[in-house]
């Protein structure tokens, strides 16, 4: 081969994966802006506004399903044309893949969900569709850059490209909780409430697992940097306190509250940064555990309502409700929600070498 043809060979190769990775990012961000349209869907609907398929918040859903849709057909081209690595970007590809398909086919389905029986709620089938299309495309664009980033050993500042793969998988994950956990699903025509108790159980375990996996996939991902843990954190407090909380004007008064988050994060982060021990992870990771009733105010206080206390709460209660809660929550869910967090950052390791590609 000459040596013009090696040439025109690597720029292929190497124009092939910026298009590839290019794609995921796109893919990851418009499943970002649909978590975003979803979360302020959910407090339309608690604030009792008027609920049509043609919404601001179902808008800006479908934009960001059309962002992704343009994401994973770039990532897809991208492959298509490299020589070298196919085998290893090919699984995310895959499950981008199997994510859009079910995103590109909710948006037709809500439609006709909504013509037929007017409001819907969040575990719907639509919805879950919708869900499950958004964590697994997100899934696949964490995957897709990770590897990228790993095979081309990327410089420190690509690697924050990491928080912008994790941010939708937890929001998206998030959603999936949500679905199984919160009481806004009984419409006019449908009963889809999961059960109190179930709900309280999937609270209690399945968000400290959530939040501890996704701070450490922000950590190990991102090749231990400084600081993607903070960063992971605020943008998700971000994106929750504007379509959750800012939304509700009698929320506006806990907004200080609940910046607190911040400071369990930022802990975990200088601790890490430190010491990567196995000690210095398992204290992380429960730490972050325990936090999940304050990361996930204000939403998550109706569904230990459900069981604990059975009030019906307006939306201008919410805010003393959930401190009436605080106690009784903490005393029931602080050993599991540490013993989650734990597992989650022991689990975060294996699973980030597979990602990676790495050896155990």
């Amino acid at each position: 081969m000459s040596a013009k043809s090696k040439n025109n060979l690597n720029f292929l190769q190497v124009h092939s994966g910026r298009i590839f990775i290019l794609g995921n990012a796109l893919a990851s961000f418009g499943i970002l802006l649909v978590t975003v349209g979803g979360s302020w869907d959910i407090t339309n609907h608690l604030l009792s506004k008027p609920e049509t398929f043609f919404s601001s918040p179902h808008a800006l859903m479908y934009f960001g399903v059309l962002i992704s849709l343009i994401g994973v057909a770039l990532s897809f081209t991208g492959w298509r044309n490299l020589r070298s690595f196919r085998e290893s970007y090919q699984v995310s590809l895959k499950i981008g893949m199997v994510g859009i398909a079910l995103l590109a086919g909710a948006g037709p389905f809500d439609f006709v969900w909504h013509s037929n029986f007017g409001l819907d709620g969040l575990l719907s089938p639509p919805h879950f569709m919708l869900i499950t299309g958004m964590f697994l495309c997100s899934i696949g664009s964490m995957v897709g850059i990770s590897r990228y980033l790993k095979i081309n050993s990327s410089g420190s500042v690509s690697a924050y490209m990491i928080i912008l793969a994790v941010v939708p998988v937890w929001l998206s994950g998030s959603g999936i909780l949500s679905s199984l956990s919160l009481p806004f699903s009984s419409t006019d025509f449908f009963e889809f409430n999961p059960d109190p108790v179930l709900a309280f159980f999937v609270a209690s375990f399945g968000y400290p697992f959530l939040i501890s996996i996704s701070m450490f996939f922000a950590f190990r991902l991102s090749d231990f940097k400084f600081g993607a843990m903070s960063i992971l954190g605020s943008l998700f407090l971000l994106v929750y306190s504007s379509t959750a909380i800012m939304p509700n004007f009698a929320l506006y008064d806990s907004i200080q509250f609940y910046l607190l988050n911040l400071i369990p994060f930022v802990m975990s982060d200088i601790i890490l940064r430190y010491d990567r021990s196995k000690i210095s992870c398992v204290f992380a990771g429960g730490l972050i555990g325990s936090t999940f009733y304050m990361v996930y105010y204000p939403y998550v206080m109706y569904t230990f309502n459900e069981v604990l206390l059975g009030k019906i709460v307006s939306p201008s209660l919410i805010y003393f409700v959930y401190f009436e809660l605080i106690n009784k929550v903490f005393s029931l869910t602080v050993i599991p929600a540490i013993a989650m967090g734990i597992f989650a950052s022991l689990l975060s390791e294996k699973i980030s070498k597979k990602i990676q590609m790495q050896r155990s």
